[in-house]
């Protein structure tokens, strides 16, 4: 059973908040009594109770008591947890039992059964690496940057270039990709996309563009920005409008680029987009955004048509048939024709 995260104010404050959960009709399994939760990753959710973490299953029950000190997500039954000690992170599996423990600053999720591990700070002297679900260092920490496993392969960076090494640590796409790329004013990293649905965000020279598991472009490579494939669907950043669109797997425009703001991927169908600019205050000399100067996010369908009114000033993602919005005065959860399942006061709210 799917459970999502709800917020409810305490008081009148707009940042106190508890936290429990709610199945896809509204109704509350796990009553509101968490200090902190996310949402529930294979089967459990990771909540704070005081100054501690632990992780509950759907019926609220406690599986791995508060007694850790960050929180984490399930992935391939392993979850990453900070431990406090000198910044290092250990990995524990769904009984709470540490199986890695702390040696590495930063331990990503796992995926392929590898999991991407960096052994120093985070500066130029870093190197990256995969580790398995026994903690062996079975890819060494020779890359100076690297991504995580989707769809076999890991995008890795040597030098100034970028390419993609397959599971057994051999290069299946050999760097050939910029990984600095020189602009009118400075130089800059680009980015680099894990496979999603077959293909990949790569820097082209002259922008970004699409390419196959053979490392080859299949679209045209000069958008400003470009995010993953997901349910067909692309969103791209178009100069000179500088708005974002959204292409299809063979590279054509299928929603105009006509949006100042728009959701990185589509998620059931649906991705939120805004049709209007916020209104900076720039009275100050720096430029902010308050919540009535801020254009309202609707939901479009994956030919672009509005299907939601744009009303709300944030927005997640659709799972399981509904979605957490906010607006000045609330937050909840609405389905895919824009009604309330679930609502509430308007709070800050924490991680999801």
């Amino acid at each position: 059973m799917d459970l999502f995260p709800i917020y409810t104010r305490q008081a009148r404050s707009r940042t106190r908040y508890k936290v429990g959960y709610i199945d896809s009709s509204g109704e509350v399994i796990v009553n509101p009594t968490f200090d902190e939760g996310s949402e529930f990753y294979e089967g459990l959710a990771s909540v704070k109770v005081g100054r501690h973490w632990g992780f509950i299953d759907s019926s609220g029950r406690f599986v791995i008591p508060p007694s850790l000190s960050g929180w984490g997500k399930f992935h391939e039954g392993l979850a990453t947890i900070p431990t406090g000690r000198k910044n290092l992170s250990a990995v524990i599996d769904q009984a709470g039992n540490v199986v890695i423990p702390p040696k590495y600053p930063y331990v990503g999720r796992f995926r392929d059964g590898l999991a991407l591990f960096r052994n120093g700070p985070g500066d130029e002297t870093t190197r990256f690496g995969f580790i398995d679900r026994s903690g062996t260092e079975v890819i060494p920490a020779v890359f100076h940057r690297a991504k995580s496993f989707s769809e076999g392969m890991a995008a890795v960076r040597v030098g100034r270039l970028w390419g993609y090494i397959g599971t057994n640590g051999v290069f299946t796409i050999t760097p050939r990709f910029d990984a600095i790329r020189n602009g009118p004013k400075r130089s800059e990293r680009t980015q680099i996309g894990g496979f999603c649905e077959g293909l990949a965000v790569a820097w082209g020279g002259n922008g970004y563009g699409f390419i196959d598991k053979a490392g080859n472009f299949v679209t045209r490579s000069d958008f400003e920005e470009a995010e993953d494939f997901r349910e067909g669907r692309a969103r791209v950043k178009s100069a000179p409008r500088k708005r974002f669109g959204y292409i299809d797997r063979f590279g054509s425009v299928v929603i105009d680029a006509c949006f100042p703001s728009a959701s990185s991927y589509f998620s059931e169908g649906l991705a939120s987009v805004k049709e209007k600019e916020d209104r900076p205050d720039y009275s100050k000399g720096v430029a902010s955004v308050k919540l009535d100067q801020m254009a309202p996010w609707g939901f479009i369908d994956v030919d672009g048509k509005m299907l939601i009114a744009p009303r709300f000033f944030s927005t997640q993602n659709f799972q399981g048939g509904i979605c957490l919005v906010q607006t000045e005065k609330t937050i909840g959860y609405i389905n895919k024709n824009g009604a309330y399942i679930w609502e509430g006061p308007y709070v800050e709210y924490g991680i999801v």
